[in-house]
């Protein structure tokens, strides 16, 4: 019994079996399924494949040779082709298991006895099974060679206006992309868009993946066979920035005593819970809520996930928990979204000068491999894929290289933010962007994306809930959050620099003997038996290193043979005599170069100049839970250059009475760091 109402329902459908043929010594059969809907538009689907396909659609492209879809009778063919590979590409929104009739245990009608079978969500009775004569493939067709191993976009469907970088925080204008817009992004290399219905109708017949447009607005079930068609969503954003802003931050608002005894176990199980709701209430749910919202639509039983949706994280630890929670298929990726002022030299000196690690800063190698551990290790867990994407506020020499490095190593996604103020990549840096790797790709073709999965040689471990912190990454607040600063001690009394410490360390041996690692946090489950050693560092401070079947407890992480070289030298001077809150405080270091010159920058100024502040000035105190980087006075400081040698100078407030501890750092481009603690009471 149909609605009336629903227009779009398929009326009748017709399935058959044709020709074989072989192809590279294998035997497939076209197999022809025709609709017609209740408001007489009709529609056929034409597979070469070696069986009946399989529900999950991975394993039916593996045996499918041949993908054509007819939209109407009067329409032009359209066969779906992997440039890179050949062979099909099939449409992979997550509904591919009813695009297809099957009986009722799931497999091939053509075989089955049964009088029934189930299509788009609804039952259909058999009116007759005799031999039919199949619609003969298309001899021509409109072929949409796709890519689905590089996909190279952007995140909206405007551009800014205006692209003069705004370095001072203000935002940009933003205007539509027009048809010749999406021409030329096609022309640079790029493959996947975001439209709105009239934009698609320009380029959903080009080699490219189009999103943007929901359920209520496709053609339906048409749009559905689509290759191309990635869905209204293409990722869901930032799980654990959400499980911070939403969750914490809120929290401590409203109780203060909180701040107090927040843990990182804490952040994992809230972000657990976060999580669950950005899977299952949000971007991947859409397309169907779209579907079903509509009253010419019958979706019967039809129910399913987004599976082509990514994960868009700036905290890449969480990457393995994010591509195994619950249903498994989605999402299929996660893309490390690059948060504000990634790079080698802002970052890594930062990491030198907070953990003792002594990683060589002027390498951008030794940053966005540490990122890639995370990535390449979920997917190698879960069969699945990574990617990376470049912000505004990366730094532009380095975005290049970390895109064409990412790939070399196996990434698939490659994305570029295009809003918010800095965040923003001008339309024309993101075409050379998109360029360059689409022509890199070209030089140095990829053949096995499965073995470049199996790189890593060692397995770092880390606590679930630990991570290498957020905008601030080098400084290592974990989550983003103050309260979870490195002076915090774990539940067994060690300071999470000491723990976190000891995994940077690791990776600084990783770096000086030139070998691959991946990263894990430690959850159940994982499948290690392919590092020939795994190294776990516990909360408790000890590390285990796992070799040889043999396991060795460790006070602390492995230091390998550093250069050697004289150090930086650094002193402080305070001006704070009997101060009372609230005060202000002029603090004065002194830096002179060692062996490698100096260098530190906490980014861009508001006039884009990348400046040398030579020092990390950290404020702990008065509580432990309290903290203060000095975000706000980053560009606020005086810096006196003398060969050498250089005096920086700082002003900063305190609110509050207590007792504070001022840490002050120096790095040189080889990672030797130097560190002075400084104590400052503040009277009433």
């Amino acid at each position: 019994e149909k609605n009336n109402e629903a227009a779009s329902v398929v009326q009748k459908l017709q399935i058959t079996a044709g020709p074989v043929e072989k192809v590279k010594g294998k035997n497939y059969q076209w197999l022809n399924l025709t609709g017609a809907k209740v408001n007489k538009e009709t529609f056929s689907v034409w597979l070469l494949t070696a069986e009946y396909p399989a529900l999950r659609e991975k394993e039916a492209c593996n045996n499918t040779a041949r993908y054509i879809l007819k939209v109407s009778d009067s329409s032009e063919p359209i066969e779906f082709v992997n440039q890179t590979y050949g062979g099909a590409v099939l449409p992979n929104t997550g509904v591919w298991k009813y695009l297809l009739p099957r009986s009722a245990d799931g497999k091939n009608p053509l075989k089955s006895a049964a009088k029934e079978v189930k299509y788009l969500g609804l039952k259909y009775k058999l009116d007759k099974k005799e031999n039919i004569t199949t619609p003969q493939p298309p001899g021509e067709t409109k072929t949409i060679r796709l890519t689905p191993d590089l996909m190279i976009g952007v995140p909206h469907n405007k551009k800014v206006k205006n692209e003069t970088r705004r370095y001072d925080e203000s935002d940009y204008e933003y205007v539509l992309l027009t048809k010749e817009n999406y021409s030329e992004m096609i022309e640079n290399g790029m493959n996947v868009f975001n439209v709105n219905p009239e934009q698609a109708e320009w380029i959903k017949n080009e080699g490219v993946y189009y999103w943007g447009v929901g359920g209520k607005n496709i053609s339906y079930p048409q749009t559905l066979y689509r290759s191309n068609y990635i869905g209204p969503a293409i990722f869901f954003d930032e799980p654990m920035v959400h499980t911070r802003d939403h969750v914490f931050r809120p929290l401590f608002k409203n109780d203060p005593q909180a701040r107090k005894s927040v843990t990182p176990a804490d952040y994992f199980e809230n972000f657990k819970k976060e999580y669950h709701k950005a899977k299952y209430e949000r971007s991947p749910v859409r397309l169907l809520q779209g579907l079903a919202a509509r009253k010419d639509v019958d979706l019967g039983d039809m129910n399913f996930l987004q599976q082509n949706i990514y994960t868009w994280e700036t905290m890449p630890s969480s990457a393995l928990y994010q591509l195994t929670e619950g249903e498994g298929k989605t999402p299929c990726a996660m893309v490390f979204e690059s948060p504000g002022r990634f790079g080698a030299r802002r970052i890594l000196p930062e990491l030198d000068m907070s953990f003792a690690c002594q990683i060589p800063v002027d390498d951008p190698k030794n940053l966005i491999d540490m990122i890639i551990a995370f990535l390449r290790g979920a997917a190698l867990q879960t069969d699945k894929q990574w990617g990376i994407s470049v912000y505004g506020q990366v730094i532009r020499s380095e975005a290049y290289w970390y895109m064409t490095h990412a790939y070399d190593l196996g990434a698939t996604m490659f994305y570029f933010w295009d809003s918010y103020q800095l965040a923003a990549v001008p339309y024309n840096e993101y075409l050379t962007l998109s360029k360059n790797l689409r022509e890199h790709a070209k030089n140095f073709p990829r053949h096995n994306l499965k073995e470049l999965k199996k790189s890593a040689e060692v397995a770092l471990i880390i606590p679930p809930g630990y991570n290498l912190g957020h905008v601030k990454m080098g400084i290592g607040n974990i989550g983003g959050l103050p309260e979870l600063n490195m002076e915090r001690k774990s539940d067994k009394g060690v300071k999470y620099r000491d723990i976190m410490g000891n995994f940077y360390i690791e990776v600084e041996r990783c770096i000086r003997l030139g070998i691959q690692y991946d990263a894990y946090w430690n959850l159940p489950g994982l499948k290690l038996d392919g590092y020939r050693e795994v190294v776990k560092i516990r909360d408790d401070g000890k590390v285990e290193v796992i070799k040889n079947g043999k396991t060795e407890i460790l006070n602390s992480a492995r230091i390998l043979q550093r250069p050697e070289g004289k150090l930086p030298e650094l002193s402080v001077d305070i001006d704070a005599g009997k101060a009372k809150a609230p005060c202000t405080i002029t603090a004065r270091a002194h830096v002179v170069k060692g062996s490698a010159p100096l260098y530190f920058t906490m980014g861009a100024g508001k006039d884009g100049i990348y400046r040398n502040v030579y020092v990390l000035w950290e404020l702990y105190g008065p509580q432990e839970e309290d903290y203060n980087d000095f975000w706000l006075q980053r560009w606020n400081v005086d810096v006196s250059e003398k060969d050498s040698a250089a005096t920086v100078q700082i002003k900063f407030p305190i609110e509050r009475p207590g007792n504070y501890r001022l840490k002050v750092s120096a790095c040189d481009l080889a990672g030797r760091t130097k560190v002075i603690w400084e104590k400052i009471t503040i009277g009433k």
